[in-house]
Order: C-alpha cells, then sequence, then structure tokens
C-alpha cells in the first residue's frame, strides 16, 4: 500500500514539474501576446523611486495602441487629475486636466518636467508595448544564458489570477561609458539603449533630462534593470506584477489589476468632450 502511495505521489510530482514551461516559450509566448494587444485598459498601482525614496501612485489608464491613444485618471497623488495623449493630435501635447488649481484644461510636453514631475516614465510609455520592448532587448542579448540568469519560481495566485512567478538576475549587469551625440538628450539615450531614464539622471547626477551636451561623456547600464522579479499571467503570458532592482536597490514596483485585453473602447473616449472627463 504504501509503495502505491509513493508511486502516485511520484507521478503527481512529475506531472507538476511537466506544466512549468520552458523559459524561452514563455517570454516568446510574452512577446506574443503583447504583439496582439489592440486595445488595453487596467489599474496600475505603482512605487518608484525618486530622490532616495519610493513615491506610491494609482491611476486607471485606457489605452489604443495603434494609433497610439491613452487617458489617464489619477488617484495618487492627484486624485481626480486627467491626462488624454494622442500621437499626432494637439501639437504633439498632451491635454492635463489637473482638478486643482488653477482648474483649467492645460497642454503639455508629454516629455517635459511639469508632466514628468516624480515619475519615472512619460504618459506616452504606458501600456505593455514599452515593457515588452525592454524585455526583448534583454532576452535577445542573453538568451543563450536564460537558464543561469532566469528562476521559475512555480505558482503565484495575483489579483485572481494564476501566475508564474519569476526572477530575471542580469549577472553580467554593468556601466559602461557612452558619448552624447548632437542633439541627444537623455530620454533620446535611455530609449536607444533601453535603460530606465531616470537611472541615468541619478547615476549622473544631472538635475534634468536635457542637463547633457554634445561629447559628454555618462555612464549607462547594460539591462534597464539589474533583477526583475515578475508574475506572468499563465492565461495571456503578460506580466502583470513587476518588481525592480538597479544596482542600489529597489527602484520600482507596478501592479497591473482589473487587466482586461482587447475591450472594446469606443473612439470618443479619447477625446476630451466624452462624458465624465473634466477636461
Amino acid at each position: 500500500m504504501r509503495l502505491f502511495i509513493a508511486f502516485c505521489l511520484l507521478l503527481s510530482t512529475n506531472a507538476a514539474f511537466a506544466q512549468i514551461p520552458d523559459k524561452h516559450e514563455i517570454f516568446d509566448n510574452m512577446m506574443a501576446s503583447i504583439e496582439k494587444i489592440r486595445t488595453v485598459s487596467f489599474k496600475l498601482d505603482k512605487s518608484e523611486r525618486i530622490n532616495g525614496k519610493m513615491v506610491p501612485g494609482s491611476q486607471t489608464v485606457k489605452v489604443n495602441v495603434k494609433p497610439f491613444k491613452v487617458y489617464v485618471l489619477v488617484h495618487v497623488p492627484d486624485v481626480g487629475a486627467e491626462v488624454l495623449y494622442i500621437d499626432g493630435w494637439n501639437d504633439g501635447k498632451a491635454k492635463v486636466s489637473p482638478n486643482k488649481f488653477p482648474y483649467m484644461t492645460l497642454n503639455l510636453d508629454p516629455e517635459g518636467s511639469i508632466l514628468r514631475n516624480n515619475q519615472h516614465h512619460s504618459v506616452r510609455q504606458v501600456g505593455f508595448e514599452y515593457t515588452g520592448k525592454v524585455l526583448k532587448n534583454v532576452y535577445d542579448r542573453y538568451k543563450d544564458k536564460i537558464e543561469d540568469f532566469v528562476q521559475i519560481h512555480g505558482e503565484v495566485t495575483y489579483d485572481g489570477r494564476k501566475c508564474w512567478n519569476i526572477t530575471l538576475v542580469n549577472k553580467q549587469f554593468a556601466f559602461n561609458d557612452y558619448t552624447v551625440k548632437t542633439g541627444e538628450n537623455v530620454i533620446d539615450i535611455a530609449r536607444k539603449t533601453y535603460s530606465n531614464e531616470y537611472e541615468l539622471l541619478e547615476v549622473n547626477k544631472l538635475s534634468g533630462y536635457d542637463k547633457v551636451k554634445a561629447g559628454q561623456v555618462i555612464k549607462v547600464p547594460n539591462s534597464y534593470c539589474k533583477k526583475i522579479e515578475m508574475y506572468i499571467d499563465k492565461q495571456n503570458y503578460l506580466p502583470i506584477y513587476q518588481k525592480m532592482y538597479d544596482a542600489n536597490g529597489l527602484i520600482a514596483v507596478y501592479e497591473y489589476k482589473n487587466l482586461k485585453i482587447n475591450p472594446p473602447i469606443r473612439p470618443e473616449e479619447f477625446t476630451p468632450t466624452f462624458e465624465g472627463y473634466t477636461f
């Protein structure tokens, strides 16, 4: 009888291990899933390191991928503030309803210091497309080391969804010298090198994204972060929980909740006159 029970346990254990997908398969499926997103909505709870402290944020988001359109309703820190940005519209500016003095709609540069205050990213990076580009860059460069760099810690339930609990550690993480080209700013460099633009400010002790000049040598990391912990949804293969570390420790946490992939979003929901908006 004991032998039979042990045999059954062995079969059960083998079946459980068999369910864990190949690491390459997980990243391939993640990229394919991101490419299939046409519209997406979610609540994003986040915490980002700003001036040495973790600063919380929370917002409800609607995105149309192509052409890129995004509507954001802020819950934390500026409760009730709204942002609307559409590629090629409004002279490239985002419409902002601050829900506080001066109680008027503003037209702001999405990459400017006002709209990006205490933010690691701009409104143009909201959603999974930018995240997918960063992860694909890391995967393409280090896929031959995936067995050493990536660990699968089994299954976890997050926001009611079954997920793979995955850690990726860049064991070759380092900073390289980068010579600023004519016309480049910190944002240009970060997006070209797939690095964290706010981290570039910290590492190089820069006071703003435009505080570099041609010929200047700055330090740029060889990947977006040194370590990332992710919960990857087993159903849609999206990284709905991301916890990121740089050389100095925790730098950001992003939590995607109430996620809806390709929901019907009416065109008028990306207009300032849509019912309920305060632009």
